[in-house]
């Protein structure tokens, strides 16, 4: 099951959970938006999706639920 930004801000980096957060460019470091997944290949699933949605240049993180980047991706123009 998917969570959406509003609800994954809570869940990111909860226990079980793999997180999908993006990074603004040239900034580094996270923006509030967060998607949760239960399951790694739900997230993977779906990262294709959100990053065509995103800026060019927006980085795509995605984490286990220990908080290890399992795959890091950037947007191109």
């Amino acid at each position: 099951m998917a969570r959406y930004p509003t609800e994954a801000g809570e869940a990111a980096g909860a226990s079980g959970m793999f997180t999908v957060t993006l990074v603004k460019p040239g900034k580094g470091r996270p923006v509030a938006e967060h998607w949760a997944y239960d399951e790694r290949g739900q997230a993977l699933a779906e990262i294709g999706l959100i990053a065509e949605r995103v800026p060019p240049g927006t980085e795509l993180v995605l984490r286990d639920p220990e908080g290890n980047d399992l795959l890091r991706i950037a947007r191109l123009a």
